[in-house]
């Protein structure tokens, strides 16, 4: 569709200002069972979203073919929506920023790689784990999926920009048994191209984390020293990402409502949100409101420094979006989501954690946090499984535990950070960290 007609045509009919947003995507999917392509599918999607005011009030259009041909219905919407609604949108279209960041992202070979190349890499994963070790019984997926999206965004107030973001995403999972027991394992790598993954290295960390868990048994109830490692950290913090959300902010739904510039956590925790991360999953140079991104501290040496906002929220509270305005789809609402949202890792290593713990638990699953965690409390009862530490070496497996408390609260009583941030599939992540005590029910 050639959007500057549109727009064009929609000043002529009293449609001013008028914005037109275009999402596209593609997504190559493979998956590898028993030496065989168990599946490969490619899909597009997406589509148009088109929002005018129209006397006085905001209207739109959705649309998934943009043919010049639709554009007298879309006006035709659009003017309809406007006069349909009866309260006032508070949404506004940007003008756009003065400057936008440039990205130095890898490129994603993959989009190029031949399939068969793909192929035969996953089949090679998967001979491989499945021979690890005797007691891994199957290898129960491997699969790489690659996705690429087209994002532009032209106002009639002067915005005119647009990206191309691409990633793959490779992983595997494994089932071991061993007295009865069976236990599965996984792990993921965030790729640019095959020579990204060494395959001994990867099927060896598989291979030790299914087989370590083997044979698990639950510990006495009481307070323990705790290492939540990256993973389990990472989780717990995706899922409270909205306390720093400034819209549930303004509703007074977050628990960290009134605390700016107060001492929220242990001074050793710093919170970024950097959507300029080199390679990050969701690196960006513009939200979906077409505001330019930037780095930004959301906690200081422990101390609250900001919340994220979108031209709405931002609105609300008397300041400007910080560029965290993101639609799930062409045709959702715009709402407020973190880009890369990590704690600062410190040069601590994972194994000079457990050396600082001496005796204690590290947990590296946490299960029922739709269920066991409050978002708004911040309260959580959670099923955990890890391993018990003795004089800062891994002892054995441990399951069928509870670990319980506060995040606000634990979150003050930091003895230590590791050094092992690594991006997840989420928006969040963390590196490991050492907490004085957690509540733990077992036996």
């Amino acid at each position: 569709m050639d959007f500057k007609k549109l727009i064009e045509q929609a000043k002529l009919e009293g449609i001013d200002p008028v914005e037109v947003y275009q999402h596209m995507s593609e997504e190559e999917s493979i998956r590898v069972f028993g030496q065989k392509v168990d599946s490969l599918t490619i899909a597009q999607s997406g589509g148009i979203a088109i929002r005018g005011i129209y006397n006085g009030k905001m209207g739109y259009c959705f649309m998934e073919e943009d043919s010049d041909e639709n554009i007298p219905l879309i006006l035709q919407l659009i003017k309809e929506n406007a006069s349909a609604l009866e309260v006032e949108d508070a949404s506004k279209i940007f003008e756009g920023s003065e400057s936008y960041p440039e990205l130095h992202n890898t490129p994603n070979q993959l989009t190029e790689t031949a399939m068969n190349a793909k192929i035969e890499f996953m089949k090679e994963v998967e001979a491989k784990l499945a021979t690890a070790d005797p007691r891994i019984v199957q290898v129960m997926t491997t699969a790489m999926q690659t996705v690429t999206v087209d994002t532009a965004i032209m106002n009639s107030l002067g915005l005119d920009v647009s990206k191309k973001e691409s990633y793959t995403v490779f992983y595997t999972m494994a089932l071991a048994s061993e007295n009865g027991d069976n236990k599965n394992g996984m792990d993921f790598k965030i790729m640019h191209s095959l020579n990204d993954v060494n395959v001994d290295e990867f099927v060896g960390k598989i291979k030790d984390e299914v087989v370590g868990k083997l044979n698990a048994k639950q510990v006495k109830s009481g307070p323990y020293k705790v290492v939540l490692k990256n993973s389990a950290m990472s989780s717990l913090l995706g899922a409270l990402t909205g306390l720093f959300n400034g819209e549930m902010v303004h509703k007074g739904i977050s628990k960290l409502a009134n605390k700016l510039d107060t001492q929220i956590f242990d001074e050793k925790i710093t919170i970024l949100d950097d959507p300029l991360k080199k390679d990050g999953m969701n690196s960006t140079a513009f939200d979906d409101e077409g505001v330019a991104s930037f780095t930004k501290t959301i906690v200081e040496n422990g101390v609250l420094k900001m919340f994220l906002h979108n031209q709405k929220s931002a609105a609300q509270m008397n300041t400007v979006s910080t560029g965290n305005g993101f639609k799930a789809g062409y045709a959702g609402q715009v709402s407020i989501s973190p880009t890369n949202f990590y704690i600062v890792p410190s040069e601590t290593s994972y194994d000079e954690l457990l050396e600082k713990m001496g005796d204690g638990l590290v947990i590296d699953e946490l299960n029922g946090l739709h269920a066991g965690l409050n978002s708004i409390t911040t309260d959580f009862s959670l099923q955990a499984s890890g391993y018990v530490v003795e004089n800062g070496k891994v002892v054995r497996p441990v399951n069928l535990i509870t670990v319980a408390g506060n995040f606000l609260e634990m979150m003050k009583d930091v003895e230590a950070i590791g050094s092992d941030l690594e991006d997840q599939l989420s928006s969040a992540s963390a590196p490991s960290i050492l907490f004085k005590s957690l509540s733990i029910s077992g036996e």
